[in-house]
């Protein structure tokens, strides 16, 4: 999975209340700051447009929670082990634990 971006958002984590968004699929995932547009952030391979036509979902990030937008072309299980890898990645160690939600789904519980 390739990190793109990342640079952009980590001094954010510093404050208590941040805000970012990032598009992700089996890929990789962007990063990107919450002025720009999600289908703004394209990478090789890695697509978010709006009415789903990207290969790619759209997410907000805000401490200790990655929210998924709906995608037609990702299923709960689908979007749950994509937020697993995610959370797994060693450049992303910043989102351990983190509780993973699709249409305001609880995906994976927020861990200690």
């Amino acid at each position: 999975m390739e990190i793109y971006d990342l640079d952009r958002v980590l001094p954010l984590l510093d404050s208590e209340y941040y805000l970012f968004k990032l598009i992700a699929n089996e890929s990789g995932v962007v990063f990107l700051l919450r002025t720009t547009e999600h289908r703004d952030a394209t990478r090789p391979g890695i697509r978010y447009s709006d009415n789903y036509a990207g290969n790619a979902l759209a997410a907000m990030v805000k401490p200790g929670v990655i929210e998924f937008r709906y995608h037609q072309d990702y299923t709960d299980d689908r979007v749950r082990d994509l937020a697993a890898c995610i959370l797994a990645h060693s450049d992303l160690s910043f989102a351990v634990g983190f509780q993973v939600t699709y249409q305001n789904r609880i995906l994976i519980e927020a861990s200690e």
